[in-house]
């Protein structure tokens, strides 16, 4: 008897809102997304460049950087922090402009949950 496992590849099948921390638009298409402990490099065309970014789920914290507003635990001192491990915490730096907003947005998203 065979039984098939269905082993999901993070590297090629994430799903952006649930496995996807942050990502980064850097030039000529290429996105860097940032896991919980991985990330991955991909080359995309502007029409998903374009469909990524106008996402509710995703906010613009700088020039390049959008963070998942789902994954936030915590925004302070210029930075989200998505994991709160000590000196391992994922974090992404944020502007003081754009920090209000989206601590507004975080907590809106916890109020409705």
């Amino acid at each position: 008897m065979s039984v098939a496992l269905e082993v999901k590849n993070t590297y090629e099948d994430f799903i952006l809102e649930k496995d996807i921390l942050y990502f980064r638009v850097g030039e000529h298409g290429l996105v860097s997304f940032h896991g919980k402990n991985y990330h991955i490099k991909k080359r995309l065309n502007t029409e998903e460049i374009q469909k990524m970014t106008s996402d509710s789920s995703f906010f613009k914290v700088n020039t390049d950087c959008y963070v998942n507003t789902r994954k936030i635990q915590h925004i302070g001192d210029g930075k989200v922090y998505f994991e709160v491990r000590g000196s391992e915490s994922k974090y992404t730096t944020i502007t003081k402009l754009r920090q209000h907003r989206l601590k507004e947005i975080v907590l809106q998203q916890k109020g409705e949950a």
